[in-house]
């Protein structure tokens, strides 16, 4: 004698159930491909290369400033180029939003929003914020659209 509501609540169990472990295996996988900190790249790099190469001790004294130099450098490059990306993407926001009526330009303003929340509850959760990246509040708005153009030939 299986009841309506009984039936109900295996099968959202099931979807729950399904739901939790999906994110589980998703959480681990993201870990698991995520770029370590510097720090422990540097060492990472430094260890293989004096075990791929047998380097002597006074050699790895001689090499170890050199990865941590160039490590330095690609971070600092890293960092400076998702700043121009992200200036980028915030002009590429302005000029699509000077196109839209205001209806648009509206809800345009809340998916960007909504973007940037879910953006930065990511890189919270997971310690991603860089310096380049500036809250969502400190956005300069989008400008005012533009006037209609009258159609040609009128």
């Amino acid at each position: 004698m299986n009841k309506p509501w009984q039936v109900c609540l295996v099968l959202v169990a099931i979807f729950a159930a399904g739901g939790i472990s999906g994110g589980l295996v998703a959480f681990q996988i993201a870990r698991r491909h995520a770029p370590p900190p510097p720090g422990v790249w540097i060492a990472r790099r430094i260890e293989n290369v004096a075990r791929e190469l047998q380097l002597t001790p006074a050699q790895m004294e001689r090499v170890q400033p050199i990865v941590k130099r160039n490590v330095e450098e690609l971070t600092k490059l890293s960092r400076q180029s998702m700043h121009t990306v992200h200036e980028m993407l915030e002009r590429m926001e302005t000029e699509i939003g000077a196109e839209l009526t205001p209806e648009q330009r509206t809800r345009y303003e809340q998916i960007l929003k909504e973007r940037r929340e879910v953006r930065r509850r990511m890189q919270e959760r997971h310690g991603m914020r860089g310096e380049w990246e500036r809250r969502s509040d400190d956005r300069p708005p989008l400008p005012p659209p533009k006037p209609a153009q009258p159609p040609v030939g009128t």
